[in-house]
């Protein structure tokens, strides 16, 4: 797991490949749920399951849809808060593009700039905040299942 920090996408992209399945037998380390940010609030969802596939979201994810489940949620047990955060995206991310790991290069090429930095949030939950309070900026949740 992570402290908030901020990566390029060429190290994203690193540990992204350290941590995912070396065999078809094995399971990945870590998952990274990527968050690519447009100026005006928007964002471009990327789900990278280490030990299955890449999953690149047919929708777009709005502020509003963010200020909407922080309105019913925040202030709930921190507990709470995470786990319907999961579940908000694990809804978010039912509906889109599946690559296989070894696409990895091929899907930043598609939608990764290579001059834009991550901001590494350690939950979904964190990840929704940071979201109200740096709208445009770019995300990953790097975390186990």
């Amino acid at each position: 797991m992570s402290d908030k920090r901020i990566i390029d996408s060429e190290e994203l992209l690193h540990l992204i490949k350290i941590n995912s399945r070396k065999t078809e037998n094995e399971e990945g380390d870590l998952d990274y749920d990527i968050f690519v940010g447009f100026d005006d609030g928007t964002y471009e969802g990327i789900e990278i399951d280490t030990s299955y596939h890449i999953l690149v979201s047919n929708a777009f994810l709005f502020i509003s849809q963010i200020k909407g489940f922080l309105e019913i949620w925040d202030g709930e047990n921190l507990e709470k808060e995470g786990e319907n955060a999961i579940w908000f995206i694990s809804d978010y991310f039912s509906d889109g593009n599946i690559y296989e790991l070894e696409d990895i290069e091929r899907v930043f090429k598609e939608y990764i700039i290579k001059s834009d930095k991550f901001i590494v949030v350690k939950n979904h939950y964190e990840l929704f905040k940071n979201m109200i309070e740096n709208p445009g900026k770019s995300f990953v949740v790097e975390w186990s299942r």
